[in-house]
């Protein structure tokens, strides 16, 4: 038994092994660029909680900066006007107390 082969023979086979490690390292590549750029698979749960315990703060700050602005305008007023006008404001009982 021959065999016979010529250089076409070994152009066809080069050139298909060509394409086909063309096509592997096209895969590698985007298995690498997946991995690089994926989320991550454990998530913490304090950076979900996170967010919402930032704003509960920032709200608490802002509402105990408006009492402390509050107390000075009733301060003010009360320096600079009647008595009367502070009776018929409601009292502080009346505020939100935190």
């Amino acid at each position: 038994m021959t065999v016979q082969i010529d250089g076409t023979d070994v152009m066809a086979i080069a050139e298909g092994l060509a394409w086909a490690g063309t096509i592997v390292a096209m895969l590698i590549i985007g298995l690498l660029v997946y991995l690089m750029v994926r989320p991550p698979r454990r998530r913490h749960e304090t950076r979900v909680q996170e967010p919402e315990a930032i704003e509960n703060e920032e709200l608490l700050r802002l509402l105990e900066r408006m009492e402390q602005r509050l107390t000075v305008l009733e301060r003010a007023v009360s320096d600079d006007s009647d008595d009367r006008v502070l009776e018929r404001a409601e009292g502080p009982e009346t505020r939100r107390v935190t």
